[in-house]
């Protein structure tokens, strides 16, 4: 299926919990967020040569993928452009690093590192970047890979929403557009105005069969479906969204069950409970937020465990022989009518389904089903946004939702597989 992981290494020393999915330490048993210093920017990142002329159009697709984090309105982030020097090496010296190394992480599927280091008080001093060579022969999206460690640079972990940048998988294909959990996220940590003046503030929790969840990914999905913002739960289960944009949203939970689980996250959010349960909302009616407003007490009750699982999507033609599923987001675009797959685990046949949960999808064929997925055929209108999309699948009692699982661009004709 063609996709790596990408990784965020740390290096600390001893240094509240808050909206976005940030790289977090516990210190002193507090669990901490790290992030620069306002005066630390514009951040200032050094190329090794050998990155500069090994990978095409190096140093300009490195200057891309910082900007497209600088571009971010309501984001308070800034970059010098990259300048280019010999013999650079990783490690602590007081210059922010971007090099390669072979294999460096040979045997692993890993294509890249960021190493931080932060003060006592969390505040980051310095940070690397390291890509494995094996980008260009593989065919990699390098900008791509960039912003995602670049993501890691400026403190962001790892996110559950598979459109995400900052999704630890990475493809062939895909965009370094920065997806609208990506903004939220990085527009929370380094505001460039009043935080509360941004969006409203969504707060609760998410309980299971043991009291509060630890590590449930909560998602504020709007009208059309996107998964607009989310957030991890701490240790007592309890959640804080900041920066929702005004609008409706429904908010639901769901496990670290794959294809994201703790296994991929930093710090405290390495000791997050994996267990599987159902993805359940909050309430049946939307939650309609406004600037500036906090909405408290939104309790997610979820019991029990799950077999239902999605993990895979794949788009195809209909009559064909193949059909390939992955765990990258799904690329389509507005106007097309094209075959919707999803597979995982727990699929039942003539039972499994799953739904869009936006007006511009409809349905235009009953559901199939082969071995561990379903599929039907969907038309897509043609004045539908672009934007990424949740798909929730229903099996009987069961539900589950692979959150950011399609990316929708408009009027852009892309290649499906042929099945």
């Amino acid at each position: 299926m063609g996709w790596k992981l990408l990784a965020a290494f740390l290096v600390f020393t001893p240094i509240p919990l808050c909206a976005s999915v940030r790289l977090t330490y516990q210190v002193n048993g507090t669990p901490v967020p790290v992030s620069w210093q306002p005066s630390a920017f514009p951040i200032r990142c050094v190329v090794d040569r050998q990155v500069a002329d090994a990978f095409p159009q190096g140093t300009a697709t490195i200057a891309k993928a910082e900007n497209e984090w600088a571009a971010v309105p309501g984001a308070q982030v800034s970059f010098q452009p990259p300048a280019v020097g010999d013999g650079i090496r990783p490690g602590k010296d007081g210059q922010n690093a971007v090099t390669s190394v072979d294999d460096l992480f040979k045997g692993q599927n890993f294509l890249a590192l960021t190493t931080n280091w932060y003060d006592d008080s969390g505040h980051v001093i310095e940070a690397d970047i390291q890509v494995d060579p094996s980008v260009v022969a593989g065919g990699y999206n390098l900008q791509l890979l960039v912003a995602h460690e670049t993501g890691h640079l400026l403190g962001l972990d790892h996110s559950g929403v598979i459109s995400s940048v900052m999704y630890p998988y990475i493809g062939r294909s895909g965009s370094p557009d920065l997806d609208s959990d990506d903004r939220v996220a990085i527009s929370t940590v380094y505001p460039s105005g009043n935080p509360s003046l941004a969006g409203g503030t969504l707060e609760g929790a998410v309980n299971g069969d043991d009291g509060g969840i630890f590590g449930a990914q909560v998602v504020a999905m709007n009208d059309s479906g996107e998964p607009v913002a989310t957030v991890l739960t701490d240790r007592q289960g309890r959640f804080m969204i900041e920066g929702v944009p005004p609008g409706n949203y429904r908010l639901y939970a769901e496990p670290l069950d794959g294809p994201v689980d703790a296994r991929n996250l930093s710090g405290i959010w390495s000791a997050a409970n994996t267990a599987s349960f159902p993805t359940v909302f909050a309430a049946a009616d939307p939650i309609h937020v406004e600037r500036g407003n906090v909405y408290g007490n939104l309790v997610i009750d979820t019991h029990g465990s799950e077999t239902l699982n999605p993990k895979w999507v794949g788009a195809f033609v209909p009559g064909r022989s193949q059909v390939s599923l992955g765990s990258c987001p799904l690329t389509i675009a507005a106007g097309q009518t094209l075959a919707i797959a999803v597979g995982g685990d727990g699929f039942t046949s003539g039972m499994t389904n799953f739904e869009i949960p936006n007006s511009g999808f409809e349905r235009v064929s009953d559901f199939s089903w082969s071995g561990n997925y379903v599929w039907a055929l969907f038309r897509i209108s043609e004045q539908t946004p672009p934007g990424s999309l949740v798909i929730l699948v229903h099996s009987g009692n069961e539900s589950a939702a692979l959150t950011g699982a399609l990316r929708l661009e408009q009027r852009t004709r892309v290649r499906v597989a042929q099945r």
